[in-house]
Order: C-alpha cells, then structure tokens, then sequence
C-alpha cells in the first residue's frame, strides 16, 4: 500500500478565552504533528490559544478578526492559506467559520473545509446557518453524537455530511497508577473526601447547583471538601454564593491549574453539574480515564459516555437534591465508586482515546481530498464518514 502523503493543515478559532474547545484544537494540531503532517493555526493576537500553541511549537498565524469590514479578513485568510499550500481547513469558532470558509472557497489551492462544532446548544434555523453548516463547508464535525443528530434532524443536513469524532483522551497520561497528592493543598486533610470539577466557570456548567447540592453534604459529612478547578466570569458569583452558604472551609476554587491529572488523582469522586451547551467534556473522559467515580448531569453528550448505574451515575440537570443524593450515595459505598471507576476508564480506553479521535479525523481529511479529487497520488483508506458516526 502506498503511504498517504502528509496534509498541510489550517486550524482557525477567534475565540480569546482557553477551555474545552481550545484544548481540543491544540490536541488534534499537536497529534497531527506526530502522526508526520504540517499544522498551523490562525488565532487572534493576545489569545491565550495562540500562547499555548507556541509553546507547543506549533506555527501560529496572528488574525484581528472582530468587528470591521470583512472583505480585507477574507484576504489575509486566503494569503494564509495560499501561501502555506493547505490541504484542510478547520474552523471552529463562528467568526473565523465564516470568513476562512469563504478565503478557502475562493483561493487558488482549493482545501477541503471541515466546520466542528463543539456545543451542543442548539442552533436556530436561520439563511446563515444554513450557509455556515450546509453549503460552505465539507464536512462537519461534532463532538457528540446528540450535536449530530440535532444538525441532522433539525438542520436537513445529509447523515453524510457530519461526523462525530468525541475529543479524546490521553489515557497513559491520565491513568489511576498517577500517585502524586496533593491533598495538603486547599484546605484538605489526609481524612478528608474530595468531591472535584475542572470547568471553565461559566453559567452553564451548573456550579452554583454544585454548590447548593453541597451544603447538603456537608450537612451530613463535615469531612468532605469540594474542589472546583478552574477560571472563568462566573468566579466572583461562586464565591458570593459560598460565603452565603457558610462553606467557605468546604468548598474551594482552586482557580487555573496544568497539572490536572495530579488534581484528578487525589479527588475520590468527579462531579459534571452542567445544565446545558455541553458535547463530551475533556475534564469528564479525563476523570473516567483515571478510574474517578463520575456523577454528571444527563445533557448534551454527557448520556453518550455515562451510562448510569454501569460507567457512573446520571443525574437531571438544575436539581441539587438529585446530585447531593448521587454524591452521598458514592460517598457511602466504596465497592460502588471501584466498579464505576473501572468501568469508566474501559469505555475511555475502547472508545475516547487520543489515538482514536486522531485517526476518525486523519480519515476524514484523506476522505474528502479523495471525493474532491484533490491530489490524486493520495490513497486515504477505504472508509466512509458514516462509519465514523459512533
């Protein structure tokens, strides 16, 4: 068999901030490196992707993208992709959806464009999005099969047209044989039992129904500690509500942290409280693939990986007394947190892992120069995208 030639790929995200959807694009840009092809990113200036990207050594194109006139955007986007001879242009964010989709439709090397879409909020029916979903790009991708189902079922796209491809894991990274503690740290005893999140702290990721879910707990076991890892606009809400609640010794905001498989090594159960616009959360696999005992809410992509009662338990969104019920329950039963725990990390390592979500996409690229004839030496393997649906 002819080995495929490298592609040369453009990542594209306008967003400024760093949570799930940034991770996952520099996921997929440093895993395409070491699978041997060329990637760059166009970010805007002073985004913390485009930090994280060089620090990764991984090219970095800086674009404004923002309010003004779009023709000059769709320009330097054309530039860009003409000048490094790109092969598959991915957008992710809307903006820089829009006007690298058109730069790559009018440019001279003709790439493939292939649109991901990582929420699972559902978008209204509107002539734009008709454009943005259905006739500029290739192919889209989902994070969740649920996102795609919804562009199927309420957007008329073909089945054909969009794939899902869940945001994998490192699971030698994130593995239970990760020992370091750092239970000293914030607030926590050798006796305590840590009940953790990692979440950007936005509204929808449900930490004030965490929250008042623990007050519960704490009302029953003082020794338990909360732990919600991360930054966001949400914080000085979060910390307003512990205060009211009188748990400032029980629940901490960690804030941004790095090393998150040490964090998620010394939590005894992880929480997903989110109410809603979630696919598969990184932080979520992350915590199945390191045996954590998982209880998250039943919304958007959460359901695909959490089967309740087998790889976690499932919880209705916005309902504290529900998720403190859940939490007592894994706090009580120890034999019930290992079964979960271990079953968790099986359906990660089976079906979430890094090396799967980078092969379904590496497919999908050679599959569409294939159909659009581009390159004809390249001989992608023998796939369909619909076989890449799970």
């Amino acid at each position: 068999m002819i080995n495929p030639a490298p592609l040369r790929i453009l990542h594209t995200e306008s967003s400024m901030e760093l949570g799930g959807q940034e991770f996952r694009i520099l996921a997929e840009a440093v895993g395409m490196r070491g699978r041997g092809h060329f990637v760059v990113l166009a970010v805007q200036p002073h985004s913390q992707i485009a930090v994280q990207a060089r620090a990764a050594g991984i090219p970095v194109e800086l674009v404004r993208m923002g309010c003004g006139r779009i023709l000059p955007l769709v320009s330097q986007f054309q530039r860009i992709i003409e000048t490094y001879r790109i092969d598959v242009v991915n957008t992710h964010g809307s903006l820089d959806s829009w006007v690298a989709s058109v730069a790559a439709r009018w440019s001279s090397v003709k790439p493939a464009i292939v649109r991901t879409r990582h929420k699972s909020t559902p978008i209204v029916r509107s002539w734009r999005h008709y454009i943005l979903y259905r006739m500029l790009p290739h192919a889209v991708v989902t994070t969740g099969e649920a996102i795609r189902t919804h562009l199927i079922r309420d957007h008329g796209i073909h089945p054909d047209h969009v794939v899902s491809i869940p945001t994998g894991v490192d699971v030698s990274l994130f593995s239970p044989n990760q020992a370091l503690s750092i239970r000293m740290d914030h607030e926590a005893t050798p006796s305590d039992f840590v009940v953790g999140t990692v979440s950007f702290l936005r509204d929808y990721k449900g930490l004030n129904i965490l929250i008042a879910a623990a007050q519960q707990v704490v009302a029953v076991y003082p020794h338990v500690k909360f732990w919600i890892i991360g930054e966001g606009p949400e914080r000085s809400q979060l910390e307003q509500m512990i205060t009211e609640f009188g748990l400032q010794h029980h629940v901490v905001l960690c804030g941004f942290q790095t090393e998150i498989p040490r964090w998620l090594s010394r939590v005894d159960v992880f929480v997903m409280p989110s109410t809603g616009a979630e696919g598969i959360p990184q932080a979520l696999t992350q915590a199945l693939a390191m045996e954590r005992p998982v209880v998250a809410s039943s919304v958007g992509g959460i359901p695909e990986v959490v089967e309740h009662g087998i790889t976690g338990l499932l919880v209705p969104p916005n309902d504290p007394d529900s998720l403190a019920k859940a939490l007592l329950l894994l706090l009580r039963d120890s034999v019930l947190r290992k079964t979960l725990g271990r079953a968790g990390r099986q359906r990660v390592v089976e079906e979430l892992s890094m090396t799967r979500m980078l092969e379904k996409t590496e497919e999908l690229y050679y599959r569409l120069l294939e159909v659009r004839g581009t390159e004809s030496s390249r001989t992608p393997p023998a796939i369909t995208m619909t076989s890449m649906g799970d």
